[in-house]
């Protein structure tokens, strides 16, 4: 009856890292609190017809998206909105700072987390950049300096992936180097409890 749509997998393994210390949470996933399917890309999920199939499925009572805004974070929660109004009439307009929890009259619920901040534009990877402890900023801001000499030289990621670039350089300096966000997290390299994830762990509790 719990369900959410992510854009890929760093989406799913990191909310499922994230949110394991706070609410039970199984390793198998036949036992997860919540079932997180895995979509192509923002623009796939919201596509004609997928989300409306998860909302209308007869199983799903509460249904969670999660879209990373790019470069305009009410933009991406207006074409969620858009889609879903038909069944949760309730939906506001405006993008809240802590994130959209509303249930219709049938008493199913939806939630909608637009990363990084349902504020700010940016991406999965903007938000977990908030994870880095302080012991690593140092090597956070090499990694930066890094991926902008990298740049110089030729690299052909645009801008729009820097944030993306930053991230997969300096976990590439972790033990081991080819670690995921997800494993990042759960082995504290990126820190669950920082005041940045707050808002988003309190969110998902609220929805779930």
């Amino acid at each position: 009856p719990n369900q959410m749509i992510v854009e890929g997998a760093d989406d799913r393994h990191s909310v499922v890292s994230l949110m394991r210390p706070f609410v039970d949470w199984p390793i198998e996933e036949k036992g997860w609190p919540v079932y997180i399917h895995i979509g192509n890309g923002a623009e796939d999920i919201l596509s004609e017809g997928v989300l409306i199939a998860f909302l209308k499925g007869s199983t799903v009572r509460t249904f969670g998206v999660m879209l990373d805004s790019d470069a305009n974070a009410q933009g991406r929660y207006e074409s969620v909105r858009n889609i879903c109004r038909e069944i949760f009439p309730g939906l506001p307009n405006n993008l809240p700072a802590d994130g959209v929890v509303v249930e219709n009259d049938d008493k199913r619920r939806l939630g909608v987390w637009i990363m990084p901040d349902n504020v700010s534009k940016g991406c999965l990877e903007t938000f977990l950049r908030c994870l880095v402890p302080d012991k690593s900023h140092v090597l956070w801001k090499h990694a930066e300096q890094s991926v902008k000499k990298a740049q110089e030289l030729g690299a052909h990621f645009t801008e729009h992936n820097w944030d993306k670039a930053h991230l997969r350089t300096w976990l590439a300096w972790q033990d081991p180097p080819d670690i995921t966000p997800g494993i990042a997290i759960r082995k504290k390299i990126l820190d669950p409890n920082c005041e940045a994830a707050t808002s988003f762990i309190e969110w998902f509790k609220r929805l779930y």
